[in-house]
């Protein structure tokens, strides 16, 4: 199961380098295209049911962990219910955009 989150993570952070796309107004403009100052990412941490303290608590941990290593810092957390009960977490990071750097 963690090769799964983290290969989804890892997919997440993979996939969201892309830079971001310009306002149809700035394209009408000659000049240089302008670099986002920051990029973001969120992840799903899905939660494990029976278990929430040595469970989420420590899948939340591993997703920050492995966030950090790769050069993002924690933006926001989002609890995510369905019908009462607690599906898992949404993750929002950010870190510098690349071509700022």
């Amino acid at each position: 199961m963690k090769k799964i989150l983290f290969g989804l993570l890892f997919t997440v952070f993979a996939t969201s380098s892309a830079p971001a796309q310009e306002d149809d107004d700035d394209a009408s403009t000659p000049g240089p295209k302008k670099c986002p100052e920051t990029q973001a990412s969120t992840v799903f941490v899905a939660d494990k049911s029976g278990n929430r303290q040595k469970g989420s608590a420590e899948r939340l941990r591993e997703a920050h962990t492995n966030a950090q290593n790769q050069g993002w810092d924690f933006k926001d957390l989002e609890i995510y219910i369905e019908d009462g009960d607690l599906q898992g977490f949404f993750v929002t990071y950010i870190r510098p955009h690349p071509c700022n750097g």
